[in-house]
């Protein structure tokens, strides 16, 4: 983790897996809103994730060509936004949206996007979830790519973690939580989850009592679905609570908003 808050360092996101941009709109913009800059550099391709913590403000990131590579608009929540950029220096331009405002302190976090590539083997994400603060929870989205369909089993270290997987027209495809004790439930025990080959999203929530950075790495197994403990395949006590679990949790992920509300300005 890197925290920026000296205008003469210029971080390179290819160097972090999480940055955080902090200052205060003590310029002028071109539309006469307080505002200010921020350069960054990167040094290999990538995906990234840019999420303003502040209501009311806007954030637009231009390449070294002066491009427009993505702008992020907060109302009275956060707002985030992703992109992908290739080797360059970069700036960010965060302004108010209400011209009339005065200056204001700002915190823009700035994630690595992984890309997961899942075959019949399966897959693993490794990532590292962030404390909430600045009106924040520290949610993260990745991109997982499945090229092989099959049935998987879901494993996450960070314990008190809720996690969905969305397909590319929003519909929740699989969902859990680490607040029940799954690790005491033996792999045959635990939910699976069938996934087609496409693209889908990943938004993993951490726990909004974590303190410091903590490592997590969470594992797509692939199961068969009819083998159970007694080696049937009808439906047994315990997997027709998790099944009834697994539905909750997908209705909570299809109502979940992606971003937090943030104090108004």
């Amino acid at each position: 983790m890197s925290d920026i808050t000296a205008a003469t360092y210029v971080p390179n996101l290819s160097n972090s897996a999480f940055s955080q941009f902090k200052g205060k709109t003590t310029g002028v913009g071109a539309d006469g809103a307080n505002a200010d800059t921020q350069t960054f550099t990167v040094s290999k391709a990538g995906e990234y994730n840019f999420k303003i913590n502040n209501s009311f403000t806007n954030v637009e990131i231009r390449n070294d060509r002066n491009e427009v590579v993505t702008t992020l608009r907060a109302q009275e929540s956060t707002a985030d936004a992703s992109a992908r950029l290739g080797p360059g220096t970069y700036t960010a331009t965060i302004s108010q949206a209400n011209r009339a405002a005065g200056v204001r302190d700002y915190s823009m976090d700035i994630t690595e996007r992984q890309n997961i590539l899942v075959t019949g083997a399966g897959a693993t994400l490794k990532g590292t979830a962030q404390p909430s603060g600045n009106g924040d929870t520290g949610i993260q989205k990745h991109t997982f790519n499945v090229v092989q369909g099959g049935t998987f089993t879901a494993d996450i270290t960070l314990p008190n973690t809720r996690w969905a997987m969305m397909d590319k027209d929003g519909k929740v495809v699989a969902a859990s939580d680490t607040s029940k004790p799954d690790a005491e439930q033996n792999f045959l025990q635990k939910p699976t989850y069938k996934l087609d080959p496409g693209q889908y999203t990943m938004v993993v929530v951490p726990p909004s009592d974590l303190k410091a950075p903590t490592d997590f790495r969470m594992g797509l197994v692939p199961r068969n679905p009819d083998l159970t403990d007694a080696g049937l395949n009808q439906e047994s006590a315990i997997q027709k609570t998790l099944r009834e679990r697994q539905d909750r949790l997908r209705q909570w992920a299809s109502e979940a908003k992606p971003t937090t509300t943030a104090t108004k300005a």
